[in-house]
């Protein structure tokens, strides 16, 4: 079966690896999930509110609300916004903390030296570019099931505070082993199944159910160290080189469909640094019946986006009308460049018709 998009399916790691993650960022914490990276500082530093940007994953702000007992803020930023008047209009207390949010790669380094609390900055759409190196936020963490394949794995890192104190009391989990297991199963499953010429509904079934089983099950983790299986994974895994096929997949698809996406009034969200590495094909339509109708004819051709994320009606306008015109389209690394080819020609296709 020919699909694109979704979770990951299991890949077999290279015989040769370059550079992993654990040699990118050296001084980290390795955790279960990436939304634990925030509850671990917020327990640790116990900080009495918390910032968010308003376009945000909403499903990973309420675990925190209810987990951290904190209370939460949120400010207006989102992917298109300014960078420079985003946060020095914010009326910051003693014992808050600030998350900012580097949304699917496009935004370059920028040293917030006025900002007068704590910030956490989220690279979880890109974790492999020059900002975390240089990064002088007091804490970084990223959710690494997003951009690479694993089952699980999230990570807290600091270019200038030590995190012996704050590993202290990450420990490994049985649940969150069990719960990776079930997943690499799903991943496998999903590997058989897209080998396979002719597939079945029921082999479909059984993977995304597990899928959806452990979504689930990693709300109900305590804060742990990351699987076994996820860090064996991660020792062999080539990251240089994923990211290098993320970019060359990417800009094939920008090449092949930039004409037809001109014509359309259909944007294509680029980087703004030349190191950054986007998270996916970010598309922006003029309308959200457009965006609607071409996700559709997409499905239809076993090409699965993503919209990220759906924001609630509080949000500001102009976050309501990014989240409702805009589509993510995976090219990353678990594509060859003849697979990107055959998606793109597809797209090309399907955008022809709207």
């Amino acid at each position: 079966m020919k699909e694109f998009g979704s979770d990951y399916h299991f890949l077999k790691n290279p015989l040769k690896c370059e550079s992993t993650i654990f040699e990118k960022i050296p001084n980290a914490i390795y955790l279960a999930d990436g939304r634990q990276g925030i509850e671990l500082l917020v327990n640790h530093y116990r900080w009495k509110r918390i910032w968010f940007p308003e376009y945000f994953c909403w499903e990973i702000i309420e675990y925190i609300r209810q987990r951290c007992k904190i209370e939460i803020l949120t400010y207006e930023d989102y992917p298109l916004n300014a960078e420079d008047n985003v946060i020095e209009k914010l009326a910051f207390e003693r014992d808050d903390v600030l998350l900012k949010m580097n949304y699917f790669g496009l935004r370059r380094y920028k040293y917030d030296v006025d900002i007068s609390i704590p910030v956490i900055e989220d690279h979880s759409h890109n974790i492999f570019n020059e900002w975390i190196q240089k990064s002088k936020a007091d804490f970084c963490i990223a959710s690494l099931r997003k951009t690479l394949p694993v089952a699980g794995g999230g990570i807290v890192w600091s270019n200038i505070h030590s995190l012996s104190e704050l590993a202290i009391g990450v420990k490994d989990d049985s649940k969150n082993e069990q719960l990776s297991q079930i997943r690499w199963e799903a991943m496998k499953e999903k590997a058989y199944y897209l080998s396979l010429d002719n597939s079945s509904s029921i082999q479909k079934d059984s993977f995304r159910n597990k899928y959806i089983q452990t979504e689930q099950m990693f709300d109900d983790l305590p804060v742990c160290s990351i699987s076994d299986a996820d860090k064996s994974f991660l020792e062999k895994f080539d990251i240089s080189n994923w990211y290098s096929s993320k970019i060359e997949n990417w800009k094939c698809l920008v090449q092949k469909l930039s004409p037809v996406m001109k014509k359309k009034r259909i944007c294509i969200l680029t980087p703004k640094t030349d190191d950054s590495v986007i998270f996916s094909l970010i598309l922006l339509f003029p309308s959200c019946d457009k965006r609607d109708k071409l996700k559709k004819s997409l499905i239809e051709q076993s090409i699965y986006p993503a919209i990220l994320w759906d924001v609630p009606d509080r949000c500001s306008p102009v976050s309501k009308r990014f989240s409702g015109e805009m589509l993510s389209i995976h090219c990353d690394g678990r594509y060859s460049s003849e697979e990107i080819d055959e998606m793109g020609d597809i797209i090309y296709n399907l955008l022809i018709s709207i």
